[in-house]
C-alpha cells in the first residue's frame, strides 16, 4: 500500500513544493497517493527524463459542468452509440493541429461554469467572425505548428529526431506573427493569449543555424548538423567529399595502365572498397593486386593504396557521426530548458485553434452568439440539433423549435407525441445547445439566453448490461438513480421514456414519482425535459404548478401520418406506434390486427376495465393462420375474384370440376403423375 506520507514525499521531491495545499491534500488523499505512486513508479523504472511533467492539477468541480458517463454516452459527444453514427465533436472539429483537436475534446467533456470565462471565448469567436482577414492570417500560421505539444514531450525524454527538431523550429517561428496578430486584434482574450506566447527566439535561431533545413529522420544517417557549426566536422566532410574525386581519378588511372576498360571501383559493407574486373579481362590483372572475392562473371581485388584510402575515408565517416551526434545531443539538452515555455505555447495555441474552429463552423452553419448569464432560466428561440441538421437530405431543412425553462413557472416540461416525431431529438438538442454555449461556441438557433447550468443529466435509449447481470430496466434505474441523487439547483435534466422497461402501471408509477420528486425537491428546482408515452402524466399539470404539458405535432391525412416536428403547448393522447410499425415494413395483416386490438383496448379503457378486453382479445384472436383473403397478393386476389363470380346454385358438377381445375392452374399447382 502506498501511504499518504510516501506520496507527499514523492510529490515534494519532484515539484519542490513546501505545502501541498494546492493539490488539495486535506480533501483529496486518494488523488495525492495516486500521483505519488505514479512518480514513484517512474523513478524505480528508471524513467528519469520527466521534466515535461511540470504540474499536477485536479478537475475542479467549481470550474466545470458535471457530465456523468451516461450523459457523455447518450449525447454522443465524443463517440457514437451506433456504428456509422455522427458525434458532436465531428461537427465542431475544424481544428488544424492534433493538439487543437485534443483540446477541443477536453473542452467538450468539461464545459465551463464561469460566465466571464464563457463570455471571453464567445467574444474571441465573434472577433474572428468580424475580422475575416485576421482569421485567415492566424489560421495560415496555425497550420504550420504541427503537434507542438507532442514534440516537446519528446524533447523531455530525449527521443526527438532531427526532422522533429526542424518542425519545432518552424512552429516557434510561426508563433511570432501569431503573437503580433493577436496583440493587434482589439480583443482582450486574444491579447491575453499574445501576452502568454513566448517565441523562444534564441533557441529557434540556434536550431536554424545548427541543423540543415531538410535533415534525415535519424541522426546516424549523417548530414544533420549544418555547415559552419564545427570546423573539424567541416574538414572531415571535405575529406569525404573529395574522396569521391580521388576514387574517380584512381579508376581512370588503373584503366589506362591495365587496359581494362570495364574496370570499376565500388564499395559494400562486407568487403569495403574493391576493384571489380570482368572474367574476359582477368589475364590483364597486375600481380600486385590481391584477389578478395570471386563472382560468376567477375573477380574483385584490393590494392594497398585502396586499403589505405579505405581506412582514411571510413575513419572520417566515423568521426563525422561522432561529432554530429555530440552536437545534436547538446542542442537537445539546450531545448530541455525551454520545455515549460513551449508547453505553455502549445496550450495557448491549442485554444486559439479551437476558437478558430468555432468561428469556421459558426459561419458555415449560421450559428449565433448566445447570451450566457447568471440567471436560472433557459430561453432558446428556433433551436436546431447541431448534428442531425448536418445529415438532412438535400433540399430539406431542420425544423426548429423554441424551448423555455425556468425554476419559477416552467421548471418541468412533459413532452408527449407520436413515435418518430422528434421528441428525443428535441431533448438532445436542448442539452447540446446549452453545452455548446458553455464551451464558448456559437449555437444553432435564432437567439438564446442561457442561465449557466452546473450539471447536465440525460437518460435516453434502451440498453442492457447482461455481462454484469443488469437488465434493460436495471440500467435505466441505475442512470435515473445517479441523476436523482446528484440534483442541484442549476441542473439540466433530460429524461426520455423513463419507466418503459417494466409493466405499464409500474412504469407510470415510477415516471410520475420521479417528476414529482424533481418538482418537490426542497433544495433543487432542476430544469427538466421529460419525454414520455405515458399520457397519464399530462394530469400532473393540474396538480403541480411548475409542470407544463407540450406535444410534438403531427397531421393525419387519409389515414397517413405526417410528422410536423413542432413543439406546441398541450398534451397528446396518441402515440401512432402502429403507424411506425407500418413504416418499418411489418406484414399488413399484422398491422391490421394491431389496429383491431388497439380499438378494443381503447374502447374498454374508457369503461375503466382493462382485464375484460385482454380476455376477449385472447379468446377471439385469429392466431397465426390469417384469412388468406386479407393478404395483399395478386394471385390470391384473382382466385378470390374467380370464386366470387361463381353462380353456385346453377353450377353443374362437371362445371364445378372444370372451375376447380382453372383455379388450380392459377395457383400454379400441377397434377402429380
Amino acid at each position: 500500500m502506498y501511504t499518504n506520507d510516501a506520496a507527499n514525499d514523492r510529490l515534494n521531491q519532484h515539484f519542490e513544493v513546501k505545502s501541498l495545499k494546492g493539490f488539495g491534500v486535506h480533501r483529496m488523499e486518494y488523488g495525492v497517493m495516486a500521483a505519488g505512486a505514479i512518480l514513484h513508479y517512474l523513478d524505480i523504472t528508471q524513467h528519469h527524463h520527466i521534466k515535461h511533467v511540470s504540474n499536477l492539477a485536479r478537475i475542479e468541480e467549481d470550474r466545470f459542468v458535471w457530465l456523468d458517463r451516461f450523459t457523455i454516452r447518450n449525447l454522443e459527444l465524443i463517440t457514437p452509440l451506433n456504428e456509422g453514427g455522427k458525434t458532436l465533436v465531428s461537427v465542431l472539429d475544424k481544428t488544424h493541429t492534433p493538439m487543437g483537436a485534443r483540446m477541443l475534446r477536453r473542452w467538450i467533456a468539461f464545459p465551463l461554469k464561469n460566465v466571464q470565462a464563457i463570455t471571453n471565448r464567445l467574444e474571441a469567436v465573434e472577433c474572428f467572425l468580424n475580422l475575416p482577414d485576421l482569421k485567415d492570417q492566424v489560421e495560415a500560421y496555425i497550420r504550420e505548428l504541427g503537434d507542438l505539444e507532442r514534440i516537446i514531450s519528446k524533447v523531455a525524454v530525449q527521443r526527438i529526431n532531427p526532422r522533429e527538431v526542424v518542425q519545432l523550429k518552424l512552429a516557434l517561428k510561426a508563433i511570432v506573427p501569431i503573437k503580433q496578430l493577436c496583440a493587434q486584434s482589439g480583443n482582450k482574450t486574444l491579447e491575453a493569449y499574445a501576452d502568454q506566447l513566448n517565441p523562444c527566439v534564441k533557441i529557434a535561431d540556434r536550431i536554424e543555424l545548427e541543423v540543415y533545413p531538410d535533415p534525415p529522420n535519424q541522426i546516424n544517417k549523417g548530414n544533420t548538423i549544418a555547415k559552419g557549426v564545427n570546423a573539424e566536422l567541416d574538414e572531415l566532410r571535405s575529406i569525404k567529399s573529395e574522396g569521391k574525386n580521388f576514387l574517380l581519378k584512381m579508376q581512370e588511372r588503373e584503366i589506362a595502365e591495365t587496359g581494362i576498360t570495364s574496370l570499376k571501383i565500388a564499395f559494400n559493407n562486407v568487403f569495403g572498397y574493391y576493384i571489380e574486373v570482368r572474367n574476359t579481362h582477368k589475364d590483364k590483372v597486375p600481380e600486385t593486386w590481391i584477389r578478395k572475392q570471386t563472382l560468376v562473371s567477375a573477380e574483385r581485388y584490393i590494392t594497398e593504396e585502396l586499403k589505405e584510402y579505405e581506412s582514411k575515408i571510413l575513419g572520417a565517416q566515423e568521426k563525422i557521426l561522432h561529432i554530429e551526434s555530440k552536437l545534436y545531443n547538446d542542442l537537445v539538452l539546450a531545448l530541455t530548458e525551454y520545455i515549460q515555455s513551449i508547453q505553455l505555447n502549445a496550450n495557448v495555441l491549442s485554444q486559439i485553434d479551437c476558437l478558430l474552429s468555432f468561428c469556421t463552423i459558426s459561419a458555415d452553419n449560421e450559428y449565433v452568439k448566445p447570451v450566457v448569464n447568471e440567471s436560472n432560466s433557459i430561453n432558446i428561440v428556433e433551436g436546431r440539433h447541431p448534428v442531425i441538421e448536418q445529415q438532412m437530405p438535400i433540399g430539406e431543412s431542420y425544423i426548429s423549435n423554441n424551448v423555455s425553462l425556468d425554476k419559477d413557472e416552467q421548471q418541468i416540461i412533459i413532452i408527449t407525441g407520436p413515435n418518430m416525431s422528434g421528441k428525443s431529438a428535441l431533448l438532445r438538442q436542448t442539452a447540446l445547445i446549452v453545452l455548446m454555449a458553455q464551451i464558448g461556441c456559437f449555437i444553432p438557433a435564432k437567439s438564446a439566453e442561457i442561465g449557466y447550468v452546473d450539471k447536465i443529466f440525460t437518460r435516453v435509449g434502451a440498453s442492457d448490461n447482461i455481462s454484469l447481470g443488469e437488465s434493460t430496466f436495471m440500467v435505466e434505474m441505475n442512470e435515473a438513480a445517479s441523476i436523482l441523487n446528484n440534483l442541484s439547483d442549476r441542473s439540466l435534466i433530460l429524461l426520455d421514456e423513463l419507466g418503459r422497461g417494466t409493466s405499464t402501471y409500474d412504469g407510470i408509477s415510477i415516471a410520475w414519482s420521479i417528476v414529482e420528486y424533481i418538482h418537490e425537491h426542497p433544495k433543487s428546482k432542476a430544469k427538466t425535459h421529460f419525454a414520455t408515452h405515458y399520457h397519464e402524466l399530462n394530469e400532473m399539470e393540474h396538480s403541480f404548478n411548475r409542470v407544463k404539458n407540450y406535444n410534438v405535432t403531427v397531421k393525419e391525412i387519409d389515414n397517413k401520418v405526417i410528422f410536423l416536428r413542432k413543439l406546441v403547448k398541450g398534451g397528446s393522447n396518441h402515440s401512432f406506434g402502429i403507424h411506425v410499425a407500418r413504416m418499418a415494413g411489418m406484414p399488413k395483416s399484422l398491422v391490421k390486427r394491431s389496429e383491431e386490438i388497439l380499438e378494443q383496448l381503447e374502447n374498454t379503457h374508457r369503461k375503466d376495465s382493462l382485464s375484460k378486453p385482454l380476455e376477449s382479445i385472447s379468446t377471439e384472436r385469429e392466431g397465426v393462420q390469417m384469412s388468406f383473403f386479407q393478404l395483399d397478393d395478386p394471385i390470391l386476389k384473382q382466385i378470390r375474384d374467380e370464386i366470387s363470380s361463381l353462380d353456385i346454385n346453377n353450377l353443374t358438377p362437371l362445371e364445378a370440376l372444370n372451375k376447380l381445375n382453372e383455379i388450380k392452374k392459377i395457383s400454379g399447382l400441377r397434377d402429380k403423375t
